[in-house]
């Protein structure tokens, strides 16, 4: 046998591929994203949608396909549990179909409606808004998150085994897991840009 000679000095540590450390502060950045994205319920289902501005909410056409639906739609904020485990309090606003964009069954799947404030609740612009990257051009083994409220159930996120597979024209293939409910979830990239 011949015997092998290790170095003096052997070093565990690396970073194997892709560098996925971050700074603490992006899991503050993460929770201060997530308090604009809010359970949408409809007389037809549940979705998830987000603000994009301080009263303009963003889901997808087929959880909101129509005025009509959405004048009997609600956006629930808060819908969570908080650090003890127990349900936030969440507070539900109307919506306001004087502003309203959908869009075609065979293009982008969207719409915009407004969000009415109501009296006793915390004012619409305080749950902030999110940034819409619309340069970005997300990349296969690129990780995103999702905030989401998976089967209309309480908000939550996904932060393992989220990567990108593809890009296909106007539709991003990713890995991460959603459910029925999760539909108009933004979809962030590691600067908690909203890229689809």
């Amino acid at each position: 046998l011949t015997q092998i000679s290790l170095p003096d000095v052997v070093e565990f540590e690396k970073i194997i591929g892709i560098n996925n450390l971050k700074q603490i502060s992006w899991i503050q950045n993460g929770i201060d994203a997530s308090r604009s994205v809010c359970r949408i319920l409809t007389p037809t289902g549940l979705g998830t949608g987000f603000l994009v501005g301080s009263n303009l909410l963003l889901t997808n056409n087929h959880v909101i396909p129509s005025q009509n639906i959405a004048e009997e739609s609600l956006a629930e904020f808060n819908y969570q549990q908080d650090s003890t485990g127990k349900h936030a309090t969440s507070y539900r606003y109307r919506l306001n179909t004087s502003t309203f964009k959908t869009s075609h069954s065979n293009q982008l799947d969207y719409t915009i409606v407004g969000v009415s404030p109501e009296q006793g609740f915390p004012d619409i612009g305080s749950w902030g808004h999110l940034d819409i990257n619309i340069f970005a051009n997300p990349m296969p083994g690129e990780h995103v998150a999702i905030i989401q409220h998976p089967n209309g159930g309480l908000k939550q996120i996904v932060m393992t085994a989220n990567q990108v597979i593809g890009n296909l024209d106007h539709r991003l293939h990713y890995t991460t897991d959603t459910m029925p409910g999760s539909s108009g979830s933004p979809v962030f990239n590691d600067l908690w840009q909203v890229v689809a």
